[in-house]
């Protein structure tokens, strides 16, 4: 009967699906007398991967403040002229005198798809009308943002009154994005691409952060992203450049900092992770992810 006892357990383990036992990755950053926790976010879910786990909800209690790439319930009114700048074509410039005749009629078609005027792209730069389309394409799904891991904890410290800071503002961030203009065309023709299979590419995105399974994750993503010319933009810009200039400014921020940063950012030879323990850090993985990288937590202080 003993025997028994402890063979069902293991029958249940290797017979079970894995999301019930893999966990999205989280860590324990200590350096010194300074500590933070580092969570890779996904900016859309679904309301049922809630409650995060234990791991995750204990230090959020702990946490003194959330820092998030971009605090946006407190962007400055100049700001906000700075992204119309940014994001909005030169007066008497339309999306048609940008893109190819055939680019712009997809693009048309898309927007009706989807219920948008059409001529509400007409004043975009070609990259922001692409982040558009998809914004509108999510807001149809069956994905919201508002079950982001971002939003959900923006929300959180709202209500507990705990301090939120930016990693960088909105302003930096929608720069490196139009710094993709060279190859904006093809950003919009891969978001055309994408949007019919928008609903099962996201589905299996999610799946994959809610496993921490950084190699099924990074290999999604970069599907989606399938040109040459837009992976290396995506690694080399979007991610590399904003990861070292977050790593400097991570000094300055509060004491026992709660971190939220799109997953993506915790991976690769330029990821968050590697820059972090090349720094000196000490890093603990406090889950139990599908594919937990290899920290050896023996960095010196």
């Amino acid at each position: 009967m003993s025997a028994f006892r402890l063979l069902l357990p293991l029958l249940l383990w290797l017979l079970l699906p894995t999301r019930l036992l893999a966990e999205p990755a989280f860590y324990h950053l200590s350096k010194g007398d300074r500590q933070f926790w580092l969570l890779g976010s996904i900016h859309a879910a679904q309301a049922s991967i809630y409650p995060l786990p234990d791991a995750i909800e204990r230090a959020w209690a702990q946490s003194r403040a959330l820092v998030l790439e971009v605090d946006m319930a407190a962007i400055p009114a100049d700001e906000w002229q700075q992204v119309a700048s940014l994001t909005r074509l030169p007066p008497g410039r339309t999306l048609a005198n940008e893109i190819p005749p055939a680019l712009y009629r997809r693009t048309q078609e898309a927007a009706s798809r989807l219920g948008l005027p059409p001529a509400s792209l007409d004043g975009l730069q070609p990259w922001f009308a692409a982040i558009s389309l998809t914004q509108r394409a999510l807001v149809k799904s069956p994905f919201s943002g508002e079950y982001g891991i971002d939003q959900h904890f923006a929300n959180r410290a709202a209500q507990g009154g705990k301090p939120v800071q930016g990693l960088e503002t909105l302003t930096e961030q929608l720069g490196y994005l139009a710094s993709v203009a060279e190859h904006q065309d093809l950003m919009l023709a891969a978001t055309l691409d994408e949007l019919p299979e928008l609903d099962t590419s996201f589905a299996a995105i999610l799946a994959a952060w809610q496993d921490g399974d950084e190699a099924r994750l990074i290999a999604l993503l970069k599907e989606e992203m399938a040109p040459p010319a837009l992976q290396q933009w995506l690694e080399q810009t979007l991610l590399a450049r904003r990861n070292h200039d977050w790593l400097r400014r991570l000094p300055a921020l509060p004491a026992e900092s709660f971190v939220v940063v799109g997953a993506l950012h915790l991976y690769g030879e330029q990821g968050l992770l590697a820059l972090l323990e090349g720094a000196g850090w000490r890093i603990e993985p406090l889950t139990r992810p599908e594919s937990v990288r290899a920290v050896t937590g023996s960095a010196s202080d």
